[in-house]
């Protein structure tokens, strides 16, 4: 019921392009989605397929996935789906895969059962067998740190838990994609932990600490885009807003979704003019941030 670009490619894409976007990420989702006719319609459009989004959890995926526990079936499931959505990248035309340490199907928090250093050992030999299956096909597999909640906590929820993966691993096709909305529960300073991954950033989800609209939520975009400068980041930023659905446009005349601080009308906006709204808000930071 919400914006799904599986479903509504045409609509969906074309309202990016005409938000005056250059590219759209898609979701990792090879058995539903019809990649000639996505395909088709990107290149009609002249947008780009920066990265591929893995689908890690089991809410988006169907199926336990999970790379880093210890249920052997699942791994091997993972790494199977990771193939199969590596060739569906290079169909696509897009340059980056996109993995995580998901938490399985029943969650583990505030510790996993497993020693922490078992379960990077084993996400890291599931990368070993990813990673040159995409390198032989022209694609870079990106690490997105998630937040302790989401993903096993001590294994992939920092920048430096990314980092450390990267040097263990000796995977030469490894960068990371940080995402601000799980930056915001586990690093100390974002604009630091930009900092210290440095060259690894290859793809960057601009996302609101909230989930909702930037500029909703606390994320201090300013000091986010100047660090981004400071590494010389050339790629691209996603703007990643998961509660961007139609049911909210819906139920935004009864404020739904707003804080008590936010005071704007609360009338249902259409698609085109939610996204470029950010748009307009980080080509002025990038302008005006030195």
């Amino acid at each position: 019921l919400g914006y799904d670009v599986l479903e509504q490619p045409e609509e969906i894409l074309k309202t990016i392009k005409d938000a005056g976007y250059d590219g759209a990420d898609l979701p990792g989702a090879p058995d539903r989605a019809d990649t000639k006719q996505l395909r088709g319609i990107m290149d009609t459009l002249e947008l780009e397929v920066p990265e591929v989004l893995g689908a890690w959890a089991y809410f988006h995926g169907g199926e336990d996935r999970d790379l880093a526990g210890d249920n052997e079936e699942a791994r091997e499931r993972g790494i199977k789906y990771a193939k199969k959505a590596i060739d569906y990248s290079v169909e696509l035309g897009a340059s980056f895969f996109e993995i995580c340490a998901a938490q399985p199907p029943i969650y583990q928090v505030p510790f996993p059962k497993l020693p922490i250093d078992t379960l990077k050992k084993n996400f890291i030999d599931a990368l070993q067998e990813i990673c040159p299956y995409a390198e032989e096909r022209g694609i870079a597999i990106l690490l997105e740190p998630l937040n302790c909640y989401e993903a096993y906590p001590g294994v992939l929820t920092t920048i430096n838990e990314a980092l450390d993966i990267i040097e263990e691993s000796s995977m030469k096709n490894l960068g990371i994609q940080p995402d601000i909305f799980h930056m915001n529960v586990g690093e100390g300073s974002i604009p630091d932990a930009i900092r210290a991954a440095g060259e690894k950033v290859k793809h960057f989800h601009m996302n609101e600490t909230n989930h909702r609209e930037h500029g909703t939520g606390h994320a201090d975009y300013p000091a986010i885009i100047k660090a981004l400068k400071d590494i010389n980041y050339n790629g691209y930023i996603a703007f990643y807003m998961p509660f961007t659905t139609q049911e909210i446009f819906n139920m935004a005349g009864e404020n739904y979704g707003q804080s008590s601080g936010d005071e704007r009308e609360s009338k249902r906006p259409d698609l085109k003019t939610y996204l470029e709204r950010p748009l307009k808000l980080f080509k002025e930071l990038e302008a005006n941030v030195k």
